[in-house]
């Protein structure tokens, strides 16, 4: 379920260099146990949203966002000087960008509402709140 924001939402990487906001909604939060978002974030997981691609702004230090590509269809967008990832483009869906929440400086107004990928997830982590797992991705499933 959308959050519903009353101005825009701000974040930005560790060193302050990226700034961005978010005009728009977050929605489909969820927590990704992927091996890529395992390494990407040196976590057991990454916490993540989804926003309209139009509604996302870099406010500041565009110049220094670099982008890796994890997978054929997705490229992970980081600061440069800091390392802090901050987004997913999706080149297969870009109407859409993902949000590392950990990244926003406020409330988002959504939760995480599911695990996915969690066949991949790091072995050391057991997964304790009630939300639904899938061991890929809804719709995926086999």
């Amino acid at each position: 379920m959308p959050g519903v924001i009353n101005s825009p939402l701000r974040g930005g990487c560790l060193c302050g260099a990226v700034r961005y906001e978010i005009t728009a909604p977050l929605r489909a939060a969820e927590h990704c146990h992927c091996g890529m978002c395992r390494k990407a974030h040196g976590a057991a997981f990454s916490t993540n949203a989804a926003v309209a691609t139009a509604a996302l702004t870099v406010t500041a230090g565009a110049d220094l966002l670099s982008e890796y590509p994890s997978s054929v269809n997705r490229r992970k967008c980081f600061c440069s000087k800091c390392g802090s990832q901050l987004f997913i483009r999706r080149l297969n869906d870009p109407q859409l960008t993902v949000i590392a929440l950990g990244t926003l400086d406020d409330d988002p107004a959504v939760r995480p509402q599911r695990h996915v990928f969690v066949a991949s997830k790091a072995p050391w982590y057991a997964i304790a709140d009630t939300l639904p797992q899938f061991k890929v991705y809804p719709g995926v499933e086999s």
